[in-house]
Parts: structure tokens; C-alpha cells; sequence
């Protein structure tokens, strides 16, 4: 063998050589990737295969009432937890807790087979004290009891709507437990098992823990939210009504003691509850505020200087005119004074101080008081009110605003605008939450109080003292208290239905402060719909009566000695509540403003007003049709009384008798068979045709 055949061939042993170094090179690179540079990475995905980190809920905050009574708190419970990888027997195990739990046997065992939840899942969340003994008792593999918090409400109903409820998902669903969610959640702990290879967990670490949620400190006071709840529940039962809102706030702070709205519900069952219950009536309901609504008028009023308290004004014994629209008093009032106005609740004569305002006033007026606007109070779900742009008002628009119609309030909106006529003529944002404190008792936040005078303090003393003689010689006897003087106004509002004032369906209202001459406290009281006795003087006065005494008490507000009790006679109570006549406002609503009978532009042009001494002569409607007989009316300022539909067989007074301006003629219309039967008999005896074809009508229509 030569010499040259030994000898390695140099450029293999390069190429091998070359080959092992990159490689190495490419080795080295990796493994500084893996363990340098994306060390923190698979770092992380080694402790996910072995460590399973959960979030622990942290309790949450407690609310108090002003007295720091808990009014709602959070109590450890049981939660059932299972890890099936660790379950021997899993038909077993569904077959016990299925017994346990009260849930679907073959439901639980397709849920312990679930591949996707093998290491961990809930079973059941806050179960009772005995399912949680006979769970312990079971002492099965993969089966463990987990501590958490359930919301607790110890005073059941009391304060529901203030209140709200968690649901099940640990969240706020209604009221302040909605409104202040984040602030009472706090901040959730992390523990976390180490697992081993079969997903099984066998240590626990607490990583991070739970930190309580702040608490809410209410001005609510436990004791005069329960007077208000009881006294607000008997009186809508006893009026047989629909619903009902009482509200007691402190006059110079604005901070509410009771906020009730009825019907209620359990917050600890609220899932029982058709969802309408949750609701919030006393921000959420708009309504037309009735006679109530005249204060705005009357502080107006005097505030610009164009009345004065002892003004004589004539009320034209309860008739006014206004934009060929005929509005009525519920009795024929001459002269009347200026506080006898908001005393009587006249109607004229509200409507003429409006008249002196103007539309573009009036509306300063309303937006100064706080409407169409929220009030900012700390609930949830308040609506803004309902005030349309002066522009958009029709010819009679300032007469029935005058006196609560085509406006949409809110009752906290009404209590904060009565409320300046108590406090001396500031407007106070009302509130319920007075401070917020962390799990320590240390101060978070104070919610501030806002003030803003709208008014002097002698408009403000002069609308007072009206309202005082509202409940001493006027609508509001029925709320007099023993031992203080106390003042207000009712109010009895139509209810619109289907696009149209009802006739039938009323909501009655008191709001009122005491004592006087320097008021403690504003109470609101409204019941809807109220059976037999529907005017506020009779449905909300005596609920107001109730509330206000009982929580004057509570306060230890000394009674005025020289006070004797309120003395009324039935023959002084009787009648006296009447602060509105049903259908004495024939106006169209405030959602349908144009009435589908008045012609094009009729609400345009000049505001009309006729004195009461102007008379017109009735002319012969007989078989005129209903809407040629309407027109008639309009145009005359007379206010048309139908009974049927048709043409016209009947009318009272008889053709050509002269009766006043504003005054009602009563019409009665039937079909065409007694249309023929008056043009070929006519009407002798002033009934025949009604006695004949419409039974009962003679009765009715002879009354004036």
C-alpha cells in the first residue's frame, strides 16, 4: 500500500468537522433560547401544567343606615366543588349529591364526564347547613366544601328599592348595590394548588388575599323608613290603589330618612319577583304632578314681583278660557287672595298668574326649580322629567302647566322643588349615601351637599304660609298634625291612558313639611289610582298625617305646647279634600298635544281669556252631529257635556237661554233613527226622543 493511500482525505475530515461545530453552534443557540431568552415564557407554562390559580371573591361591602344598623351585609357559606379526575366512583358521587343537592342525577353525571372540567368545577353555590353536614359526612375523594360570601338583607323588605340586590353572579341588579357596584365588590384574593400529573391538587398557596369591599354609610333611618312603609302599604290597600311612593327628606340638608315604594319585593328572594317589582318608582315613574305643581306658579309669581300675598285676584267664579279651551275650578270661586288661591287650589286662578308670567318665564321657571333634569340623587334608573322648550307650547299650554298638566316629573323632582319653599328658598340636591368607608372604618369619600338659592327668603315665608292655611282651612285638613304646625299642598292629576286624560283613573298627592315656622322635614306622598276617595286631601293627606307625626317623634322634635289638636267637624271635612273636578280640563296630553277634532292652527295666535261676567245664547244643536256641535261650543267659549254618539236629540240649558262664558251645556247625540224622529216630530216635552231610544239619559242630562 503506498504511502499516499494511508493518509485521510483532508477536505472529508473538514466537512465532518465544519458539520459538528455548526451543530454544536445551533445546539448552544437553542438551548440559550430556551433558557435565557424565553426562560420567564416556559417558565410559565411549567407552573400552568402544575399549578392551577383561582381568584377568591372578596366579601363585600356592608350598608349601613345612619345609625349603623346594617341594612345589608355579606355571611360566609358553603359552595360544593368537585375535581372528577380524583372522584373513584363517579356514578356514585352523582347518585349522593343528587340526593344531597336536590339536582338532576343524569344532569350531575354528564357534568362529572365533561372532559373540558375533569380538574375542577362548582357544584352547587351556597348551600345550607345541613346539605353542608351531610356533604362532610360523605368523605369522598374529588368532593370538598369552598367557602365564599352571600349577600344577606336582615330587614327582608324594609328599604328594598334603596337597597337593591346582588344576583347570583355576585353583581348589583338594583338600586345603591347597582349604583356603587365597584366601590362595595372590593378586591378579589388568588390562591393557587400545585397539581400533579394527573391534574389532581394536593397543596394550597395564597398568593394574594382578598381585600373587603368599602361600606356605604345611608342617611336612611332604620325606624322612619319602617313608619313610611308601613303607613305608605296601609294606605294604598285601604284606597284599594295600584301603586304608592313616600319620601321623607331633611329639609336644610336634603338627605333622605325613608324612601318607599309600594308594592315591594324580599331582597333576599328577589328572583321570585316579576322584574316591575324592582322597580324604582319614586326616580323611575313620571307622572303629571297635579295642584302640586301651582307652588312653581305662585313663587314665580312673587319672585318677578307681579303679585303680592294679600292680592285680590277674580277667579271668575271658577271659569277661564284660554286658547278656545274652557278650564274649570271644582267649585265657582269669585275673589280670591293670593295665598287663598294655593289654599282652595283654584285652578283660574293659578292659571292667571301664569298668564301674568308669560311662557318664556314660566319655563325659566320650571328649569330653575329643577325639572327636566335629573336631581343627581345617588340611585339609579332616574329619569330627567319632561318640560318641552317653551317654543314648542300650544295657545293653552300656560294654563294647564299653570296647574301640573303637559309637564312629566319625577317625585324626587317635586319633593326637591317643595322642599326650597321649607328651607327658605334653596334648591338642595336630595341624597342617601352620607359617606363611604374602607373594611377598616377609615373615610373614603364624602358625598358633598349641593345648595343653590332659587328664591328670597320672603317669597319662600309668603308660599309657606299659604301652605299652611292648604292644611288649616283648605284641601289638606286631613294632614293636620297634633302638636305641630304643619303646611303643603294635594294634588289629584288625571292619568293618561291611550293617548287621553282618563276619566276614571287618578293619581292623589300630598307634599308637605313641619313644623313650622321652621320645617324639619319634607314629606312626599302619592297613591295611583286610588278606589272611592280620589282626591289627595282624602287618599294621600291622612298617609302624610301619619308619616310626619310618627317621624317628628323619632327625631325628639319637641311639640309646640300652644298647639291644641286639629278639630274638624265631618261637616268641615267633608268636600274639603277637593282639589280638582274630573274632566275640568279639556285638554288633549301632553304625548298627544294636537286633538284630532281641533282644525289646523287652531292652537296658534293670542291667549283668549273671558271675564266671568260675559254671557253667550245658547243656540239649537238638534240634529247637528257631534263634531259641528263641538266646533259651535269651541267657538261660543262654552264647554260641550256629551252623552252617545250621533247627532243631537237633547240639550240642556233649552235654545236661547243665555248662560255664562265657560259654562257647560250638556248634549245628548243617538243615531240616525232619532235624527229622523226630531226632524218630523221635534221635541216637545224636552226628553221624548231621549226617554224613547237612550234609557237613563233623561236622568243625567237634566243636570247642569
Amino acid at each position: 500500500m503506498t504511502e499516499s493511500a494511508k493518509r485521510p482525505y483532508p477536505g472529508r475530515l473538514a466537512l465532518i468537522i465544519g458539520f459538528l461545530t455548526i451543530w454544536s453552534f445551533l445546539i448552544l443557540c437553542r438551548l440559550v433560547q430556551l433558557q435565557v431568552v424565553r426562560r420567564a415564557e416556559y417558565t410559565r407554562l411549567a407552573i400552568k401544567g402544575q399549578v392551577v390559580t383561582r381568584e377568591v371573591i372578596a366579601p363585600r361591602g356592608t350598608l349601613y343606615d345612619e345609625h349603623m344598623d346594617e341594612l345589608a351585609t355579606s355571611i360566609p357559606v358553603s359552595a360544593v366543588v368537585a375535581e372528577p379526575r380524583r372522584i373513584k366512583d363517579i356514578p356514585a358521587a352523582a347518585q349522593a349529591l343528587s340526593a344531597i343537592l336536590g339536582i338532576d342525577r343524569q344532569e350531575l353525571l354528564e357534568r362529572l364526564k365533561d372532559p373540558a372540567k375533569q380538574s375542577f368545577q362548582y357544584i352547587r353555590h351556597r348551600i345550607d347547613p345541613k346539605a353542608e353536614s351531610r356533604i362532610e359526612g360523605l368523605g369522598m375523594q374529588g368532593i370538598y366544601l369552598e367557602e365564599e360570601n352571600m349577600r344577606v338583607y336582615p330587614n327582608l323588605e324594609l328599604a328594598c328599592h334603596v337597597i337593591g340586590f346582588v344576583n347570583m353572579n355576585g353583581d348589583g341588579g338594583a338600586g345603591l348595590e347597582q349604583r356603587y357596584d365597584k366601590e362595595l365588590k372590593g378586591t378579589p384574593g388568588q390562591i393557587s394548588f400545585d397539581i400533579d400529573g394527573k391534574g389532581s391538587s394536593f397543596r394550597g398557596t395564597v398568593e394574594k388575599a382578598p381585600r373587603k369591599g368599602h361600606s356605604l354609610v345611608l342617611s336612611i333611618d332604620r325606624s322612619i323608613q319602617y313608619t313610611a312603609a308601613r303607613e305608605l302599604s296601609a294606605g294604598v290597600e285601604s284606597s284599594r290603589a295600584a301603586a304608592g311612593v313616600a319620601i321623607v327628606m331633611e329639609s336644610e340638608s336634603g338627605r333622605i330618612l325613608a324612601l318607599a315604594s309600594y308594592p315591594h319585593f324580599n331582597c333576599n328572594k328577589f328572583n321570585e319577583y316579576a322584574a316591575d317589582y324592582w322597580r324604582n318608582r319614586a326616580v323611575s315613574d313620571l307622572y303629571e304632578p297635579g295642584s302640586t305643581f301651582k307652588v312653581v306658579v305662585a313663587a314665580a309669581a312673587l319672585e318677578a314681583g307681579l303679585t303680592t300675598p294679600n292680592e285680590v285676584i277674580d277667579c271668575q267664579m271658577g271659569a277661564i278660557t284660554i286658547g278656545r279651551h274652557v278650564f274649570h275650578d271644582h267649585k265657582p270661586y269669585g275673589l280670591l287672595t293670593f295665598s287663598q288661591i294655593l289654599e282652595n287650589s283654584s285652578n283660574v286662578g293659578a292659571a292667571k298668574l301664569g298668564l301674568r308670567l308669560g311662557e318664556r318665564r314660566l319655563y325659566d321657571a320650571l328649569l330653575t326649580f329643577g325639572f327636566g333634569a335629573r336631581t343627581a340623587i345617588d340611585l339609579p334608573a332616574e329619569l330627567p322629567g319632561l318640560v318641552r322648550d317653551w317654543r314648542h307650547w300650544s295657545a293653552l299650554s300656560i294654563g294647564a302647566i299653570s296647574f301640573g298638566q303637559e309637564v312629566g316629573v319625577t317625585s324626587v323632582q317635586i319633593l326637591m322643588a317643595i322642599n326650597a319653599i321649607a328651607n327658605g328658598g334653596y334648591r338642595v340636591r336630595p341624597s342617601i349615601v352620607d359617606r363611604i368607608i374602607d373594611q377598616d372604618g377609615n373615610l373614603v369619600r364624602v358625598r358633598p351637599s349641593e345648595r343653590l338659592r332659587i328664591m328670597r327668603d320672603e317669597t319662600a315665608a309668603s308660599i309657606r304660609e299659604a301652605f299652611e292655611g292648604v292644611v288649616l282651612r283648605g284641601t289638606g285638613k286631613k294632614a293636620a298634625l297634633e302638636g305641630y304646625r304643619a303646611a303643603g299642598k294635594t294634588g289629584t292629576a288625571q292619568k293618561i291612558v291611550d293617548g287621553h286624560y282618563s276619566s276614571t283613573k287618578y293619581l292623589a298627592s300630598f307634599i308637605g313639611f313641619a313644623p313650622l315656622p321652621d320645617p324639619r322635614l319634607t314629606v312626599l306622598v302619592w297613591i295611583d289610582e286610588p278606589k272611592g276617595h280620589i282626591y289627595g286631601g282624602d287618599a294621600a293627606a291622612p298617609v302624610f298625617q301619619r308619616i310626619m307625626q310618627e317621624s317628628l317623634l323619632q327625631l325628639h322634635v319637641p311639640p309646640d305646647q300652644s298647639i291644641p289638636p286639629p278639630k274638624f267637624s265631618p261637616q268641615q271635612l267633608a268636600g274639603a279634600s277637593k282639589d280638582y273636578l274630573p274632566n275640568a280640563t279639556p285638554i288633549v296630553p301632553v304625548a298627544e298635544l294636537k286633538s284630532p277634532d281641533e282644525p289646523e292652527g287652531a292652537g296658534e295666535g293670542v291667549i283668549k281669556v273671558r271675564v266671568g261676567s260675559e254671557t253667550v245664547e245658547v243656540p239649537d244643536f238638534l240634529g247637528m252631529p257631534k263634531r259641528k256641535v263641538l266646533a259651535r261650543c269651541q267657538e261660543l267659549g262654552i264647554q260641550m257635556q256629551s252623552d252617545g254618539s250621533g247627532f243631537a236629540v237633547f240639550q240642556f240649558p233649552t235654545p236661547g237661554t243665555r248662560i255664562l262664558v265657560g259654562d257647560a251645556c250638556r248634549v245628548t247625540f243617538a243615531n240616525t233613527i232619532a235624527r229622523n224622529f226630531v226632524r218630523t216630530h221635534g221635541i216637545v216635552d224636552g226628553g221624548t226622543v231621549a226617554q224613547h231610544l237612550i234609557p237613563d239619559t233623561k236622568a243625567s242630562a237634566a243636570r247642569p
